[in-house]
């Protein structure tokens, strides 16, 4: 019973991407059909979370972008200022 529910979802595949946010950023308005040069107006803060779908018909949504709600106050960070008055 535990063996069927180690079974990957043949439906579904999750990669998950560690990198820079202006890497994070540059994915976005491409995957988007945005100009690469918009992820000059995108700020995220490091650590955070961004969740893409894309769907089998090669269409793409942003179900989040740099959403930081799993971080206390004190640990959100963005270019070496604390919190949100930067």
């Amino acid at each position: 019973d535990n063996k069927q529910k180690l079974v990957a979802d043949p439906k579904h595949e999750f990669e998950v991407i560690v990198c820079h946010a202006n890497v994070i950023r540059y994915f976005f308005c491409r995957a988007l059909q945005l100009p690469p040069e918009a992820w000059l107006r995108l700020c995220t803060f490091n650590c955070s979370l961004t969740y893409f779908t894309i769907r089998p018909t090669g269409t793409v949504s942003c179900r989040m972008l740099g959403d930081i709600g799993h971080l206390p106050h004190e640990m959100c960070t963005f270019s070496m200022h604390t919190g949100f008055n930067w």
